[in-house]
């Protein structure tokens, strides 16, 4: 009787654990903040922006400085950040569904429960890097990645789940997502983040996807998984994008990398690399 007493309670901790987790879990995804909208214009107008100016646009749009100087030059400038900043404060609902048995995504979802797009993506270009923290597997919330292998086609390179192959993607899925944040690498000509592209298109395209696959491979890899697929598009060329340095390489190691600037965030914390 001791023992069937003993065993309930254990087990009714257990659930009460893996519930606080789990709320915890879903804290740790979609971040807005509580900050009051105010008039870009003032900024948007000046000739030249200060560092403070790119910090505030930042803050009120998820625009980084990058985009924000490619955008200027454009007619409708100020019509698209206003835009940004509409959809980046604008009040949002969100839903999941199963991927597998034990992985959810979370998606956007509108006032009849329809999954919807939340935000719009900036301007990217080949060898530009795609990360989501809204998949998340046992209260794990690992994230997914991806690189952009035709941005005229916006097309993303992909590994996507047990059972599949790396595969090209729509870009335009990733505004399904309430996280989002693109990176590209610092100081880097576009000629070389096209080779990066061309090399990943061509050399790790349908590749068998492997959660425990690493990354000593050499260069013909036979298996992948999202972030490592990411990573393997970049180490031939001299860069190691894991932050850790460790024999598996996770989203958070990406988002971390020094090597990465970030250009766009959405329902991310702006001062915290994940």
């Amino acid at each position: 009787m001791r023992l069937k007493h003993f065993l309930i309670a254990f087990f009714t901790l257990l659930g009460l654990a893996f519930g606080i987790s789990s709320l915890i879990v879903q804290k740790q995804g979609f971040y807005q903040q509580d900050i009051k909208k105010i008039d870009l214009m003032p900024i948007l107008s000046k000739a030249i922006l200060s560092a403070e100016d790119y910090a505030i646009l930042y803050q009120q749009t998820g625009i980084a400085r990058p985009i924000i100087d490619e955008l200027r030059p454009s007619p409708d400038f100020f019509d698209k950040m206003a835009a940004f900043q509409a959809h980046y404060q604008a009040s949002v609902s969100l839903a999941d569904e199963s991927l597998t048995p034990v992985t959810k995504q979370e998606y956007f979802i509108n006032s009849q429960k329809e999954s919807v797009p939340g935000f719009e993506i900036a301007p990217y270009q080949n060898g530009y890097i795609f990360l989501t923290k809204s998949t998340f597997t046992f209260n794990w919330r690992h994230g997914h990645a991806g690189i952009v292998i035709d941005a005229k086609r916006g097309k993303t390179l992909e590994a996507l789940s047990p059972g599949t192959i790396s595969m090209e993607q729509d870009a335009n899925k990733w505004r399904y997502y309430p996280t989002f944040k693109m990176l590209r690498l610092k100081d880097t000509p576009q000629m070389q983040l096209d080779e990066i592209a061309r090399y990943a298109s061509t050399h790790l395209r349908d590749l068998p996807y492997n959660i425990f696959a690493d990354k000593n491979q050499g260069n013909t890899p036979v298996d992948t998984h999202c972030s490592l697929l990411v990573w393997q598009a970049f180490k031939p060329f001299g860069y190691d994008l894991d932050k850790n340095r460790e024999l598996l390489v996770s989203p958070q190691d990406i988002a971390g990398s020094p090597l990465l600037e970030t250009l766009q965030i959405f329902g991310f914390h702006p001062n915290k690399e994940w």
